[in-house]
């Protein structure tokens, strides 16, 4: 008779949800033509949105400038300065995102933005302002916003002006200062980040990671390979790779994105980011309670779970998860739970490889290409940093002869938001 991890890794195989059949060649070969189909101005899942800001640059010793951090969960506001290289976050509040606990009106919205903004406004005339979304960059520093994601809900804030209309919010609430502001995601600021305050360059290769709430990569560019925008200079370009549309699908990601904000789109998001983690997980476990390989429990679960249960399942814990056991039910669950990790590994291996490969960089331990890594689910889970260094390993170095280091900078988005206000 099969063990029961054979039993729960031919169930998932079975609703194509095991590892093993994400193929990392395949990833890699979609993920580049998507890639340079974006550059090209063509269509494609990748946006490959030019950001106008690059890693160059020596910020002003001493200079405050406003930071803004706008997430997938929190809205950070500091006062930032960079002194002898390093960023200094002087003083920081935290405070919910607008949207993220119910729906409100896109005026509601940037009211809010900026009454947090306002216990700062008098004490710099320059903002870098990191908007964690999908936003059109545009050449002066301003964005408008394509779309929301993260389960953040604002009625009527796509095409906006988020820089102008955060601005426009402040002069309405008394503020007669005339700012300079820079509008960027938070990939590209953590990328920054990295470069100003661990002293990295481009030359073998620079990239930005996010996994948290939601997921994104961003990567230095050269100018003349992105088509689309004739002229350009070097430079950061985001790629929105959470909206990449070409992985390996199973019943459980299809039926967690149905249940989703925006069915069919950020399908890759909806695979590996905290938010839909523990939802994916939720579909499997009630997909194999009609399977008979959990108990009926799990079949109509009610609210999803969450990642951060999951971790609590995995170290031990006890939770609302677990009272729900029965039998064998845990070592089922945490089977599932580890193979969910264990592919989210694998994605973001080979993210992160296809950016290695577009930019031809990693080619030794001692110029390899670097990768500044942000996020609650990258550096919290309980699993996916470990398996992560095993798919490095085995699929990036063995396989692809390819040495992808990542890095982590204190503060990275916030002082990335500084460094692009101070330096552009």
């Amino acid at each position: 008779m099969n063990s029961l991890s054979e039993r729960t890794d031919d169930f998932l195989k079975s609703i194509d949800m095991h590892p093993d059949q994400t193929d990392p060649e395949r990833f890699v070969r979609d993920f580049l033509s998507e890639m340079d189909a974006g550059l090209a101005g063509e269509a494609s899942s990748l946006k490959m949105i030019p950001t106008y800001v690059s890693a160059d640059g020596t910020p002003p010793d001493g200079e405050s400038v406003i930071a803004i951090d706008a997430g997938g969960t929190n809205l950070r506001v500091a006062l930032v300065a960079f002194r002898n290289g390093r960023a200094e976050v002087l003083r920081e509040q935290k405070s919910p995102m607008p949207g993220s606990r119910g729906e409100v009106s896109a005026d509601e919205f940037f009211s809010e933005l900026a009454d947090d903004v306002l216990p700062f406004a008098r004490e710099s005339s320059r903002i870098g302002f990191c908007f964690s979304y999908p936003t059109a960059m545009h050449p002066d520093g301003d964005g408008e916003i394509i779309c929301l994601t993260k389960e953040v809900r604002v009625r009527g804030i796509e095409g906006r002006q988020i820089g102008a209309s955060l601005l426009e919010k402040l002069r309405e609430k008394g503020v007669k200062t005339r700012f300079s502001l820079v509008l960027l995601n938070d990939t590209t600021a953590g990328l920054l980040g990295g470069a100003a305050t661990l002293g990295l360059d481009a030359g073998s290769g620079l990239a930005g990671l996010v996994l948290g709430t939601g997921c994104n990569s961003c990567y230095a560019e050269r100018g003349t390979r992105i088509k689309k925008l004739p002229g350009a200079r070097n430079m950061v370009v985001n790629c929105e790779s959470g909206n990449f549309s070409k992985a390996f699908r199973g019943r459980a990601d299809e039926r967690s994105d149905a249940l989703s904000e925006n069915p069919g789109a950020y399908l890759f998001e909806k695979m590996l980011s905290g938010v839909y983690l523990g939802r994916v997980v939720t579909q499997e476990a009630a997909i194999a309670a009609h399977a008979g390989l959990l108990s009926p429990a799990f079949a109509e679960t009610g609210t999803a779970f969450a990642a951060t249960e999951l971790d609590e399942l995995l170290r031990g814990g006890e939770n609302r998860v677990t009272a729900l056991c029965t039998g064998e039910d845990r070592e089922v669950l945490a089977q599932l739970t580890d193979r969910v990790f264990d592919r989210a590994a694998k994605l973001v291996c080979a993210n992160v490889l296809s950016l290695c490969l577009h930019c031809d960089g990693g080619w030794s331990a001692a110029q390899p290409f670097t990768v500044v890594a942000e996020g609650s689910t990258f550096y919290n889970s309980f699993l996916l940093r470990k398996k992560l260094a095993g798919y490095l390993r085995c699929v990036c170095e063995e396989e692809y002869q390819r040495c992808i280091e990542f890095r982590r900078a204190e503060n990275a988005t916030l002082a990335g938001s500084a460094f692009a206000a101070l330096t552009r």
